[in-house]
């Protein structure tokens, strides 16, 4: 579910072990956002509730912590009466179906049961249900980056895609949230030394405020505000989907405009949870062999699931319109719209990234900082509409037959 698009249903799943996790978002996945949280943590449960509007909650259950499961289903259903707790077993047992249903979970289902009986169920289960009360409120617009392979290509475009929308919009606030590999490659080009990164946001959810933000927050001299991985990445294994999904939404609340660079980050729930709530997602990639080919192969991962696949574009790097393939054939081979080409630009870029001053400083009647110029007002002057001509060839035949696989 993105938070900024229509509001499409979210179920929040709380599963005991990683094969139930798989189960229920693979049977979710195409009736909507499937947001995974911890037993752990019954306050970030409720957050997400909250935030998302959801009805629904799959708790898992187990033999051995069936009392902690049960603690667990009363205190979601002392906290919102209404709530659907559907428990979830992986094999049936008379002793979890009775302690669940006495907890106030609504129904009982395990692992083996065919996905469209689970479906029916979830849907006469809502039509039982009272209308959400969820208000939506204003939110900022996400611009995500990504790229299959690791590189300055990534940090460089999101960096000076969000000084341009702070610039265009002066009197509104821009983020630039630094997720990509390497780490914090965006502060570094700029000289800033950050103490207060990503970790630590999620580990201040609870006090999270415009306070906090104003103080805490990397800020650039444009009034641009920064937050970066820390550079070890330690406590990055800590935190959870669930945690970024609130941290997200809390963000939005905040900036008028988050992009978010994830340039290198392999695909993983972590990558498809953001993809999937940003509002246009940037596939940055070069002419090459390598960059096509992975870049192809984490698209197909990416458009699997429920991701809006009209809602990616294309950015071809370092282009060279006199060899091929051409940014449209390219296009039409990974069946995504063409955004924009970019020139390589060597020199400024390098002279950029050892001055510590951005190319609308050292370098503004650039090539390549006109580009990023154009391209800002396309995704922030006006919203971006219309979607790419629909391939004729397949996805992996056009990509092919100009990379010779085969």
């Amino acid at each position: 579910m993105n938070m900024n698009k229509q509001q499409k249903n979210a179920f929040v799943i709380v599963p005991e072990g990683e094969t139930q996790a798989r189960w229920l978002q693979d049977v979710l996945e195409q009736e909507g956002e499937v947001v995974k949280a911890d037993a752990n943590s019954i306050d970030r449960v409720r957050q997400l509730l909250d935030l998302t509007g959801s009805q629904v909650v799959f708790v898992g259950l187990s033999s051995q912590n069936l009392r902690q499961n049960i603690a667990f289903i009363e205190d979601l259903v002392t906290f919102k009466t209404m709530l659907l707790v559907i428990a979830v077993a992986d094999h049936a047992d008379n002793e979890l179906l009775l302690g669940a249903m006495r907890a106030g979970a609504r129904e009982f289902i395990t692992s083996d049961t065919k996905s469209s009986e689970v479906l029916r169920l979830l849907h006469r289960l809502q039509l039982r249900a009272p209308v959400a009360s969820h208000t939506t409120d204003k939110r900022g617009r996400i611009t995500s980056l990504v790229s299959a392979r690791p590189g300055a290509d990534s940090p460089m475009l999101a960096l000076h895609l969000a000084l341009a929308a702070q610039a265009q919009s002066a009197n509104e606030k821009t983020l630039l949230l630094d997720l990509g590999t390497p780490a914090a490659d965006t502060l570094t080009y700029l000289g800033i030394n950050a103490p207060y990164d990503f970790t630590d946001a999620v580990r201040s959810l609870r006090r999270l405020d415009e306070v906090l933000i104003d103080t805490a927050f990397a800020k650039h001299e444009s009034g641009l505000k920064l937050l970066a991985l820390p550079e070890n990445h330690n406590g990055i294994g800590e935190v959870t989907s669930a945690d970024v999904y609130v941290l997200l939404n809390v963000l939005q609340r905040y900036f008028s405009n988050i992009v978010i660079n994830l340039g290198g980050v392999p695909y993983s729930d972590f990558l498809n949870l953001i993809v999937n709530n940003s509002d246009t997602t940037l596939v940055v990639l070069e002419q090459s062999v390598p960059s096509c080919k992975q870049n192809m192969q984490l698209i197909r991962k990416l458009t699997q699931g429920s991701t809006d696949t009209s809602s990616i574009k294309l950015v071809v790097d370092h282009y060279l319109p006199s060899l091929p393939p051409d940014a449209d054939n390219l296009a039409r081979g990974l069946n995504l719209e063409l955004l924009m080409t970019l020139p390589s630009s060597g020199m400024a870029r390098l002279k950029m990234m050892n001055s510590g001053e951005s190319l609308f400083k050292c370098a503004p009647r650039d090539p390549y900082t006109l580009a990023v110029r154009k391209m800002a007002k396309r995704l922030y002057s006006k919203q971006v509409t219309g979607t790419s001509e629909t391939a004729n060839n397949s996805l992996i035949g056009r990509v092919k037959a100009w990379m010779r696989i085969g």
